[in-house]
């Protein structure tokens, strides 16, 4: 995984710029982060593409993602914090159909992190931090199943 994240082209010449733009960085994130998830569960199960679609977006929707990031946030750096802060801040241009506006706020926030490292070339942060959250979520949705 991490060499996939580190053989991307022409990254460095965008993270200067991007970096500054917590949108921008949220819009990466939201990309690796799906794309670990769906790479994750396509390794990890032996269910059909339908399933494992409707099992992903369990774990990339808003009110996950906010409830990942209220669970790490403690575990985070004074960079990554900085980083969630501003997103948070940031006056959002639209919102998700299913979710409330603080848990999409919350959800930008925890994606801006994921961004924030990738572009900071933190590649070994952003797969931990992405490994932690597939963990959590994973946990959730196992006794989830139990209480049924």
């Amino acid at each position: 995984m991490k060499e996939f994240f580190e053989k991307l082209e022409n990254i460095d010449d965008a993270r200067q710029s991007q970096l500054k733009n917590v949108l921008v960085l949220a819009f990466v994130g939201d990309a690796l982060y799906t794309a670990y998830v769906r790479t994750h569960l396509a390794v990890h199960s032996a269910q059909n593409s339908g399933r494992l679609n409707t099992l992903a977006n369990k774990f990339v929707k808003a009110g996950s993602q906010a409830r990942v990031f209220e669970e790490l946030q403690e575990q985070l750096t004074q960079a990554e914090l900085d980083v969630a802060r501003r997103a948070r801040n940031c006056k959002l241009h639209h919102t998700a159909k299913n979710a409330s506006l603080e848990d999409y706020k919350t959800a930008t926030s925890f994606e801006s992190v994921l961004g924030y490292n990738y572009l900071a070339g933190n590649i070994d942060r952003l797969i931990e931090i992405m490994r932690k959250s597939v963990e959590l979520v994973k946990g959730w949705l196992k006794n989830d199943c139990a209480n049924k």
